[in-house]
């Protein structure tokens, strides 16, 4: 994660086009997570039709070093086409690409698919190694199917020597996780290339909201702007720009794919004074004030959370 410093907000470069795009393939999702905030989204459903996605992705390509995300507010496996999205953006040079799920559907031949297209980095979003504790957090799954799965596509990146993709195993730290996390990193460590600590957010229905923002004096009170608005473009299913991937039910939206290029968009007025606001000078729309998240620029550690490698070591430039 970048730190912020001088050039953070006036760099010609950094806002010429996103540096990320989260494209949400789906917001559907086949479990009833007790820490998701999708209980508290109210607008529609559906999935990304193939031939946006595409016309994302070609004007995507035309930059170098574009990160995709994608995933967001729904499992993207359940999109019959995700496969085919994800070799589409490789072949069409962009990435890294970063592919996050819940790893209930991944079969052994979409662990293969994952591997053969060379996408850059899996995370899989587990919260408990202990059964009882699983099935109360991620109603809805089996985490032994889940341990498969993953174990699979471990074994398979082992046995062909590969590097790509960077495997993840995420907890969100909550009370029904709290008390397991140490074995959960001590468990994963061992079998994947990191392991991350989450702390939970939008428990409260404030889409963004913390539920510990840091203790250390690397938190600053005072709100300072917050990265987002000048690096990541997040892109709805239906093609609805939206502030962030912490704005779960957004009420308007800064444009539309379906209508306008993505270069255009991030040069329009509205975004114009979304950085304005962040930068002091106008109004905090409702979401981004009651969001904690912009915190995490200004920390040492540079974010909220902690992310585990070899040897019980914190990485933190993550």
């Amino acid at each position: 994660m970048p730190k912020v410093n001088q050039n953070s907000f006036n760099n010609p470069k950094l806002l010429e086009f996103p540096g990320r795009v989260t494209l949400e393939l789906t917001n559907y999702c086949n479990l009833n997570c007790v820490m998701c905030p999708r209980k508290y989204m109210t607008g529609p459903k559906g999935y990304l039709s193939f031939s946006l996605f595409t016309e994302i992705i070609d004007e995507i390509a035309e930059r170098e070093n574009i990160a995709l995300v994608p995933f967001f507010r729904g499992e993207s496996l359940l999109h019959p086409r995700c496969i085919d999205m994800l070799a589409y953006a490789k072949e069409n040079g962009v990435g890294p690409i970063q592919f996050a799920t819940n790893g209930t559907l991944m079969t052994e031949n979409i662990a293969r698919d994952l591997i053969d297209i060379e996408v850059d980095f899996v995370s899989f979003s587990v919260d408990s190694i202990d059964p009882k504790d699983y099935r109360q957090i991620r109603k809805g799954a089996d985490l032994k199917t889940v341990l498969k799965n993953i174990e699979f596509l471990c074994n398979l990146k082992k046995t062909r020597g590969i590097s790509k993709p960077d495997i993840q195993v995420s907890v969100v730290k909550t009370k029904n996780t709290y008390n397991g996390i140490e074995d959960f990193v001590n468990f994963w460590q061992q079998r994947v290339d990191r392991v991350r600590v989450y702390e939970e957010h939008s428990k409260d229905g404030n889409f963004g909201s913390l539920d510990k923002a840091g203790d250390d004096d690397a938190v600053c009170e005072k709100r300072r702007p917050c990265l987002k608005p000048f690096t990541d473009m997040v892109i709805y299913w239906n093609g609805c720009v939206v502030l962030c991937n912490h704005d779960w039910d957004k009420k308007y939206v800064i444009g539309d794919v379906n209508q306008s290029a993505i270069s255009e968009i991030w040069h329009n007025e509205t975004y114009r004074k979304i950085r304005e606001a962040h930068l002091g000078n106008g109004e905090l729309d409702e979401v981004c004030k009651e969001c904690d998240h912009w915190r995490t620029y200004y920390r040492k550690e540079s974010l909220i959370g902690e992310v585990y490698v070899g040897n019980s070591e914190v990485y933190t430039n993550a």
